[in-house]
C-alpha cells in the first residue's frame, strides 16, 4: 500500500510504501492513497477537497 507522509501544515514530506502497521512517523499525519491517486513529496494535502493532493503551483521565471 501507498501511503502519503504529511507534515502537521499539511505539505507532503515523503510517499512511501508501507503495510500501515505501527506508525514509524508519530511526528506527522499518514493518509492511504487509493490506487493511481497522485501525490508527491511537496504537494499540498486538503482531506476536504477533491482532489485530496493538489501539485503546488510554481511561478514563472522572473525575466533579467
Amino acid at each position: 500500500m501507498r501511503w502519503a507522509v504529511i507534515t502537521f501544515d499539511n505539505i507532503v514530506d515523503n510517499v512511501v510504501i508501507w503495510n500501515g502497521g505501527e506508525s514509524l512517523w508519530p511526528e506527522m499525519i499518514t493518509v492511504q492513497l487509493e490506487d493511481n491517486e497522485p501525490c508527491s513529496p511537496g504537494w499540498l494535502y486538503d482531506p476536504n477537497a477533491t482532489p485530496r493532493f493538489i501539485e503546488p503551483i510554481t511561478p514563472d521565471p522572473v525575466p533579467e
